[in-house]
């Protein structure tokens, strides 16, 4: 199997340019139906679509139709830098925090070890006041005033809704 992929790489790279356009043109569409994109073309569609289109004048001759095709053009292009700025700015944000951890690694293992023992050994119960069982239990006063409090404002609702 890993020989027919080579003679299609070698192929495309040394052999006829239509073969290459091709193959270039079968990765688009594949690109181009993965989830990272599809989610995409929504959003896009309806920019286009509030960019594009032709301007009508009515006058006194008839109808003059303007078209103003560089602006789906120049739509297009802001669209799309306007996602490789934020995907560029995301992922230099990702490769910094990445950067943060590896030098403050040694530092963050030994945090790291600190509290999963201290857990440990509070899991095991030697510290008492961190085994308390505390649940939030309504108080019977609050659902013995609450129940007519509810029936009172259910009832105006409903004289609201037959009035009208």
């Amino acid at each position: 199997m890993s020989d027919l992929g080579t003679a299609f790489a070698d192929a495309v790279t040394s052999g006829p340019l239509l073969l290459g356009m091709l193959a270039a043109l079968a990765a688009g569409l594949v690109s181009f139906a993965s989830p990272c994109v599809i989610p995409l073309v929504p959003g896009y569609v309806s920019y286009l679509a509030g960019v594009v289109g032709a301007e009508a004048e009515y006058t006194a001759e008839g109808t003059v139709v303007t078209k103003r095709r560089g602006r789906a053009g120049g739509a297009a292009l802001l669209f799309v830098a306007g996602f490789t700025v934020v995907f560029c700015l995301a992922t230099a944000t990702v490769f910094g925090a990445i950067r943060a951890i590896q030098l403050n690694q040694e530092l963050l293992m030994r945090v790291g070890g600190v509290v999963t023992i201290l857990m440990g050994v509070i899991f095991m119960g030697f510290i008492r006041p961190l085994q308390t069982d505390t649940r939030m239990a309504p108080r019977r006063w609050s659902t013995l005033a609450g129940a007519p409090l509810l029936l009172s404002l259910l009832n105006i609702r409903c004289g609201l809704e037959t009035a009208a």
